[in-house]
């Protein structure tokens, strides 16, 4: 058996859903405070990504590795999203969702991400990303001392925050050190490395709101601006916020999706 979706329900089924899709290597639980906020009106559904989980039963199912193909992965996603749901993801899980949105764009209403630039590396024709150098030198940290990678990504995740000492804690507090499977994290770098939804973004027939974080040290807040505009695109920052908005100032981030989702619904 594939490594199953884990996800995690809130709030009615009969409102209008809402499908969370977290970043790399973290787990569900930090979208789980700003999941809950949204639920007094939408009904909510937040997943891990394969093989990313603070249960420990749960890791033990797994008796393939996780698959982090990008077709084979959105399939997972789509088949335990609720149907007729709006996507929302962070960092990576933003570009997966906007490659869903894209590609199958029947399976969702519309699309919402979070500090999630079309290609986090550098490439041909794009810059204001990490440089591949950059890149490998954290995969390879990766693979040889998991621990203290992980360490590095929520300092990198948390730097211009206003209350950065205390956002580290609170990722650090999230991060699956019990459970680490060291197959996902590899295999979602090698996707973060390799994914590029430019073309996706020109695509979208679907509603679709981006948000950053002005002092974000990971994403670009102004990546968009690199790209043709799609007419149904949207692109709003945040200027107090870094990486994770959502944690940052839920109430506004909260605000936001719900007058996006209530501006674009038919």
């Amino acid at each position: 058996m594939r490594t199953p979706i884990e996800t995690q329900a809130f709030g009615d089924e009969s409102k209008q859903a809402i499908f969370m899709v977290s970043g790399w290597a973290m787990p569900k639980e930090v979208m789980a405070d700003f999941a809950k906020s949204l639920s007094g009106h939408f009904y909510v559904v937040v997943a891990n990504l394969p093989g990313i989980s603070l249960d420990e039963q749960w890791i033990s199912k797994t008796r393939i590795g996780p698959n982090y193909d990008i077709d084979a992965l959105s399939e997972q996603l789509i088949a335990v999203a609720p149907n007729s749901a709006w996507w929302l993801g962070w960092s990576l899980g933003g570009m997966i969702a906007t490659y869903v949105a894209a590609r199958r764009s029947s399976c969702v209403e519309g699309l919402i991400t979070f500090s999630s630039a079309p290609s986090f590396v550098e490439r041909d024709g794009w810059g204001h990303a990490m440089s591949l150098a950059d890149f490998d030198a954290f995969a390879n940290l990766i693979a040889e001392q998991p621990e203290q990678g992980l360490k590095r990504f929520v300092t990198l995740q948390s730097k211009g925050a206003k209350n950065e000492r205390a956002l580290v804690k609170q990722l650090q507090a999230l991060l699956p050190m019990n459970n680490l499977n060291k197959a996902a994290l590899v295999g979602g770098l090698r996707l973060l490395k390799t994914l590029d939804v430019r073309r996706e973004l020109f695509l979208l027939d679907v509603p679709n709101l981006h948000l950053f974080g002005g002092r974000d040290a990971l994403v670009s807040a102004h990546c968009l601006q690199q790209l043709e505009v799609n007419p149904l695109q949207q692109s709003l920052v945040l200027p107090e916020c870094a990486h994770q908005a959502f944690l940052e100032d839920e109430a506004t981030c909260v605000q936001m999706v719900e007058n996006f989702i209530n501006a674009n619904n038919p």
